[in-house]
């Protein structure tokens, strides 16, 4: 499975990036099967010198069946990732499921 991670307006990554892959990992490992790629943008939109709901977490996973694609926004990078990444895994279980069953096949 080949994950992206893209962090933009951060002045110290690393700690951030190192949290981020480790989430995702765990988050998307029951459903490695069915995933071709994941992209998560990390992006604080107003700058490191700026607060408020400007902290951005986009998610892109590419599936095999299709694509689920989930975006937030918070005032705390690990709050807003832990929820987009529950977000993710509840679309994903819709996701597979459907890919179970047959459903949206031609």
């Amino acid at each position: 499975m080949d994950i992206q991670i893209v962090i933009r307006g951060v002045d110290d990554d690393t700690n951030l990036r190192r949290f981020a892959e480790e989430k995702i990992n765990k988050a998307l490992e029951r459903f490695e099967k069915y995933i071709i790629n994941a992209t998560v943008r990390l992006e604080d939109v107003t700058g490191p010198d700026k607060g408020g709901v400007d902290k951005q977490c986009g998610i892109e996973v590419k599936l095999r069946m299709g694509e689920v694609r989930i975006k937030e926004r918070g005032e705390d990078f690990k709050a807003t990732i832990n929820i987009a990444l529950d977000r993710l895994k509840v679309a994903m279980g819709r996701e597979t499921a459907k890919a179970k069953r047959g459903i949206g096949e031609g």
